[in-house]
């Protein structure tokens, strides 16, 4: 039976640290984007995503800086991102949003089209997570602008788009 696409998520080791408020998060700096490499480690639940999954990577690696997407399977993009805020070391929840080209990607096993896919997170304020997705199958390999955003409650903290496109350009 063939694994279902899913978003890729990283998340460093976090240590218990008491939960922060909505005053915590100043913003969401993104420091660094583009195609990346990674170990997949396992899935998580993601209700609200393409697939109703997420994978879990580690040893994540940039591989170029760019925000132009070759539209193949295998193709990872993402951010990389740290979090502000008042209490470095805090934990906060995380809401990230991928949003897909206006036309979406149908899942051929539940027949359902997705415009937006998204699950939620822990991060720590202070240090630096990754959010990423993967093109694992051709359903889900479509041209157009995808853009990942990261929200804390009602307020979105950051976003990076990306052209997903058949023709890439070596300029950028």
């Amino acid at each position: 039976m063939p694994r279902l696409p899913t978003l890729s998520l990283v998340l460093l080791v976090l240590t218990a640290a008491p939960g922060a408020r909505a005053g915590d998060v100043d913003r969401v700096e993104i420091v660094e984007w583009g195609i990346y490499r990674d170990q997949r480690t396992g899935v998580a639940p993601a209700p609200l995503a393409v697939t109703g999954t997420t994978n879990l990577v580690t040893n994540v690696r940039l591989q170029q800086k760019t925000t132009t997407v070759p539209a193949l399977v295998g193709m990872t993009f993402g951010i990389e991102y740290k979090v502000v805020g008042a209490h470095p070391g805090s934990i906060v929840r995380l809401r990230c949003v991928t949003r897909l080209p206006k036309q979406g990607v149908t899942n051929p096993g539940t027949g359902k089209t997705f415009a937006v896919s998204e699950f939620e997170t822990d991060a720590m304020v202070g240090s630096t997570t990754y959010l990423g997705y993967s093109f694992d199958y051709d359903w889900e390999v479509e041209t157009g602008p995808w853009t990942l955003e990261i929200w804390h409650g009602d307020r979105k903290l950051a976003e990076k788009t990306f052209l997903v496109t058949r023709l890439v350009s070596s300029a950028e």
